[in-house]
């Protein structure tokens, strides 16, 4: 029994994204079709990527509110570059998106700016780079790399869910087995402690930085492979989702607490949530009143217990 009530608590988000399913197959047929699900894998990759990069940001102890934006640059450089070299291309939106997340890390910690209002500059400075590279959708994507990003098999989305297995196996090996998860993980509870510990933080808090910006560029390349074009407002409000599925998923608001099995669950999740809304024939619009709820119930819970327990433990 007290096995189950551990499992429970571990995952308490997959059983919650089970309930999901199950109560929206019995609300709309539409939901029960293999096509429905091929849509929400679809809709889940830009979340899970980009709810990655920000997991590892809060883990750490920090924000990103750039990660939307780097997506959205992502989307130009690919509609402007992919017709020449694909390779070329794909090169240099992970560089130009590592100098995007060097540029916040130096900011954060040489120059000692706040991660809030270091990033919420950087969202605008990216922003209207995006805009100067495409002031209006269009560009070209290739159909070789639609093909690949999303490969359907019998009309499964197999090409989305095998990009959200990769990155689940891939983020939690990162976090959960190599050095550099450890040390994001310790920073995040006490970088003071970590420092004395031997941990260069500055250095561990630019890393956060990069990886962040290089998974949202990735993600950007998924949605200019979605939508066909590039387009300077792509990822603006996978912003917002990245928030939610990350503390939804269990990542402590604090830092130093979380891990990405339960962003992967809350992404599918809010993915779902938008076909649902559409099945019903509800107006999109709601959704945003929805998420808003989640976002501060879910966080508000998270703050409650984290200084109930920070009084217990004085």
């Amino acid at each position: 029994m007290k096995n189950t009530i551990n499992l429970f608590k571990k995952h308490y988000i997959y059983f919650v994204l089970l309930i999901f399913w199950v109560v929206s197959m019995a609300i709309s047929p539409f939901f029960r079709t293999t096509s429905t699900f091929s849509s929400i894998f679809i809709g889940a990759v830009p979340i899970v990527l980009i709810g990655f990069a920000q997991n590892i940001v809060v883990i750490g102890q920090g924000f990103d509110l750039s990660v939307g934006s780097v997506a959205s640059l992502a989307t130009c450089i690919a509609s402007v570059l992919m017709g020449y070299n694909q390779i070329l291309a794909i090169l240099v939106i992970l560089a130009v998106c590592a100098l995007i997340g060097f540029i916040n890390g130096v900011g954060v910690t040489k120059f000692k700016i706040n991660p809030f209002i270091m990033t919420l500059g950087m969202m605008f400075i990216v922003n209207g780079v995006s805009l100067i590279l495409r002031p209006s959708p269009g560009g070209f994507i290739p159909e070789s790399l639609k093909n690949i990003l999303l490969f359907r098999a019998r009309g499964f989305a197999v090409g989305p869910l095998l990009i959200i297995v990769i990155a689940g196996l891939l983020g939690n090996y990162l976090l959960k087995k190599r050095s550099l998860g450890r040390m994001i993980y310790a920073v995040g509870s006490d970088p003071v402690s970590a420092r004395m510990s031997g941990v260069n933080v500055d250095r561990i808090k630019i890393y956060i930085f990069i990886l962040s910006s290089i998974v949202s560029g990735i993600a950007g390349i998924f949605i200019a492979s979605r939508i066909s074009s590039g387009n300077a407002t792509a990822g603006a409000g996978y912003l917002f989702d990245s928030f939610i599925v990350v503390f939804m998923g269990g990542t402590l608001v604090t830092g130093g607490v979380g891990d990405f099995s339960g962003t992967i669950a809350a992404s599918l999740i809010i993915a779902s949530l938008v076909s649902i809304i559409q099945f019903l024939d509800i107006s999109s619009w709601y959704q945003y009143i929805v998420k808003g709820v989640i976002l501060v119930i879910v966080s508000g819970i998270q703050i409650y217990f984290y200084n109930k327990r920070r009084k217990l433990n004085e």
